[in-house]
């Protein structure tokens, strides 16, 4: 049941095109307008963490790490990855005044100044550098450890390393390590002998500087195992012939504006008649801005196995306070760590059953259907079709599109007395929306800027 039952989809459109002064919908088909309300609910959302809810995920036997964003791992989140590729180019398409492409194979029908494999490059490259500036998804990857002095290469396709694990095979008599980061120098400096040394556990690990991405380890494992690696990897996008939905963002469907605002910028910088560029400053903007945002965003709030709160911490303060729960005899999980905006780890757990309760911030509930209501506040309705409105009139740009621009400030205002208001409501509030930053203060991926 919805909670708010104020304005359905139909009755937003009107209102939009009426704000438009095309309530015909001439100029703005309905597909369209729905676009803008939709992106305006999820910058509402990012800006806000405004829903926020609760969902199961049933913990497996032996497990560490549940990616929350995984249905097959969490059939129940409110955090999938559902904005895909083609949802993107329709977007742009109409921000471009080109006709939509909405199945696949995306055949191009628009102006010489764009085609679809165009867009779909700018869309990629654009999500490949929010995913290395936020670090907002974390990928498990397993590679293998060799029994000889080698560095371990890995796919281009790796971003960054933040955190490396010695498994070594079952049997073998030795436990899981969480290994340490260090650099060449120190260990050159401070344990020069460390090449020639004997075949024992690594207890650290060290990331080449040099292109492509590596890592070598200060000692040669004794037997045979693997590294886990928790990495920041590229996103796929699918090419224009792919199935329609194959290949989703990866990145949180809430953030997915600033990918398009990014590959908008791109497209709107090229020369000749795609040229535009006060419009591509302004993507520009709202990327770079989009950006900052989402280095702060919250995901996991709290959480519960089997009814027993759990403090949920940062991965790196559990290796540092807790540094044998990898290798920690199954049983009931009293610890959980999480990194990125998707992982979330435990003590490897027993039989069980457990069932953990994660209080997380949802993906923002977007209208489909003409009579589904929109799910925000009575007081935050206006805000919301004032964004959509601002959204809408890009495609105009000049100076019409420029006048809009006040509605957006009136959109960022309105978040920002919301966000005061949610403040104010306990003393400890704000510090849930602290858990999922914990882990890039305590291993930050990049020095701040002075």
């Amino acid at each position: 049941m919805p909670n708010f039952t104020y304005a359905t989809l139909s009755d937003a459109q009107a209102a939009l095109a009426a704000r438009l002064y095309d309530s015909g919908m001439q100029q703005w088909a309905a597909g369209e307008l729905t676009l803008a309300i939709v992106e305006a609910l999820r910058n509402w959302n990012a800006l806000t963490s405004f829903w926020r809810a609760e969902f199961n995920m049933p913990l497996q036997q032996g497990v560490w790490w549940y990616d929350i964003t995984d249905s097959t791992v969490a059939p129940n989140t409110l955090r999938p990855h559902a904005v895909t590729d083609n949802y993107l180019v329709q977007a742009i398409e109409y921000h471009l005044l080109e006709p939509p492409t909405p199945t696949y194979p995306l055949t191009w029908s628009g102006s010489k100044q764009f085609s679809v494999p165009g867009i779909l490059d700018a869309i990629t490259r654009r999500q490949n550098e929010v995913l290395g500036a936020t670090g907002c998804t974390v990928t498990r990857q397993l590679v293998d450890a060799p029994i000889v002095r080698a560095g371990i290469l890995l796919p281009d396709t790796t971003i960054d390393i933040r955190r490396v694990t010695w498994l070594p095979a079952a049997g073998m008599g030795f436990s899981p390590t969480i290994l340490k980061q260090s650099d060449v120098w120190a260990k050159r400096s401070f344990d020069s002998g460390y090449t020639v040394r004997s075949q024992q556990p690594p207890f650290v690990w060290m990331q080449a500087t040099e292109p492509p991405p590596r890592f070598d380890v200060d000692n040669v494992p004794p037997v045979t195992g693997q590294y886990e690696l928790l990495c920041v990897r590229s996103g796929g996008v699918a090419s224009a012939v792919s199935p329609p939905g194959a290949q989703p963002l990866s990145v949180p469907d809430d953030w997915s504006w600033i990918v398009k605002w990014g590959a908008l910028g791109d497209l709107l910088s090229r020369e000749s008649n795609a040229k535009d560029t006060l419009r591509a400053e302004y993507c520009q903007k709202r990327y770079a801005e989009g950006l900052q945002f989402l280095s702060s965003a919250s995901s996991i709030l709290s959480l519960q196995v089997n009814g027993i709160p759990l403090f949920v911490d940062a991965v790196t303060n559990g290796d540092r306070f807790n540094s044998q729960w990898q290798a920690a005899a199954q049983g009931p999980p009293q610890s959980c760590y999480t990194t990125g905006l998707n992982l979330v780890g435990f003590p490897a757990p027993d039989a069980g059953p457990y069932g953990a309760l994660l209080s997380v911030v949802q993906n923002a509930p977007v209208p489909v259907n003409p009579g589904d209501y929109i799910q925000v506040a009575r007081s935050d309705y206006d805000s919301i079709l004032d964004m959509a409105q601002h959204i809408a009139m890009f495609k105009l740009g000049g100076e019409e599109f420029a006048a809009t621009i006040p509605l957006y400030q009136k959109f960022l205002d309105r978040a920002a007395v919301y966000n005061r208001k949610l403040k104010a409501m306990g003393q400890f509030q704000w510090a849930l929306a602290d858990v999922s930053r914990t882990e890039e203060e305590r291993n930050p991926r990049m020095e701040q800027e002075q």
